[in-house]
């Protein structure tokens, strides 16, 4: 990692003059080892040797040791500190913690790197993350912030259990930043690892116990699930139906289990069957156009063409850019004779993608059936009553 050279600007480096030395006690000097002083505020430079002073002398170091961690000096520097200030991890601690309700982030996080630094306690490492996390949550949009933050959240807390292997509260903070994150299977490792270190059966621990059994039934299910679709995709629905009946017997309400049923129903051409299972799944999740767009299949094998257009009318006001399901509903109503609905469709088709092939030959059979031939696409603009109005008025002023 490179050091921070905005935050090192007002540093400067000297050869610790002997009456400096003379006021650190029980520490050994080493005098061909540069020193890093913090330049006074409101000064470029420092003024004379005599304004040197352990204090600046310590502030130099911290800085050194929060935002530059690879210099070669980095144990001298923290045992300096330490030997100067022998509490002073615990007072940036409490002056972080102070500098961070202020909303003084950058600040903030220096005082945490330094007793990082100082100290690498996993309390030190969780400290540092928690800011950074709170960083990230500043940025509502999750863009490139909340990104940056976040990575720096978890490699905060990942060097801290480097440091403090197997640590219980490292764990538990990983286990619980991955779960948040969405990363459930590696979220579970660090939570199960959390729960075979020592430690009282407190209720942190019990509350984890429950999180790891939930993901563990969580992905269970997961399992189940694909080995449904698996089968389904290798042309065994008898099999899918079982395994998916086993699963919906103690997860009645899981939508996707629902609409797999169906699917693989629909394939066996027990059309009936799939349709319940289809309207199953719609009690138990948003509207969706997939979900529609199959219950328009089955009620056109069953012969319900007014259904399967309705049907289809639907998932395309959820979905309504998909050229499949507008050529499908063109197609229902070109093969009803219905031309000028036809037309409409394939219109709203074209503007989408005028060059798909299924959207070529419907046109043609378009153009046999009523004799017209299309122009350019038309595209369709929808105004709102105010927008009306307005160009009404326009219209008026001319």
């Amino acid at each position: 990692m490179q050091p921070n050279i905005d935050e090192l600007k007002n540093i400067v480096f000297i050869t610790l003059p002997p009456d400096v030395c003379d006021r650190i006690t029980d520490f050994p000097i080493d005098p061909a080892i540069e020193i890093p002083v913090q330049i006074p505020d409101g000064q470029d430079r420092l003024a004379r040797a005599d304004a040197i002073s352990v204090e600046l002398i310590v502030a130099g170091m911290l800085k050194i040791l929060a935002w530059d961690p690879q210099h070669p000096h980095r144990a001298y520097y923290r045992s300096f500190v330490l030997a100067a200030q022998p509490t002073a991890a615990e007072e940036l601690t409490i002056a972080a913690i102070a500098q961070q309700g202020k909303a003084n982030h950058l600040f903030s996080e220096e005082l945490f790197r330094s007793v990082c630094a100082l100290a690498p306690s996993p309390g030190a490492f969780i400290n540092l993350a928690t800011l950074y996390s709170s960083l990230a949550a500043l940025d509502t949009s999750k863009g490139q912030r909340y990104d940056e933050y976040q990575q720096k959240a978890l490699d905060t807390l990942s060097e801290g259990l480097a440091l403090n292997e197997d640590d219980p509260d490292l764990l538990r903070e990983i286990g619980y930043f991955h779960l948040y994150q969405g990363s459930v299977e590696i979220a579970q490792t660090y939570l199960e690892r959390y729960l075979k270190t020592d430690g009282p059966v407190d209720e942190k621990r019990a509350h984890t116990k429950k999180i790891v059994a939930d993901i563990t039934t969580k992905l269970a299910d997961d399992q189940r699930l694909m080995a449904v679709y698996d089968a389904i995709q290798m042309s065994r629905e008898e099999e899918a139906i079982t395994i998916v009946d086993q699963f919906l017997a103690s997860n009645p309400t899981v939508w996707n289990a629902w609409f797999l049923k169906g699917w693989a129903l629909r394939r066996l051409r027990r059309f009936d069957e799939a349709e319940q299972a289809f309207i199953k799944a719609l009690t138990y999740t948003d509207a969706s156009a997939d979900l529609y767009n199959e219950l328009a299949i089955c009620a056109l094998e069953k012969g319900e063409r007014a259904f399967a257009k309705e049907y289809l009318n639907t998932a395309i006001d959820l979905d309504e850019e998909n050229i499949t399901l507008l050529s499908n509903l063109a197609y229902l109503h070109l093969a009803d004779g219905e031309l000028d609905l036809a037309r409409e469709y394939l219109e709203r088709a074209r503007s989408v993608d005028e060059g798909d092939p299924v959207l070529t030959k419907l046109i043609e059979e378009y153009q046999s059936a009523s004799g017209d031939t299309l122009g350019l696409p038309i595209v369709q603009h929808y105004l709102d009553a105010e927008e009306v109005i307005a160009q009404m008025d326009r219209g008026e002023e001319q």
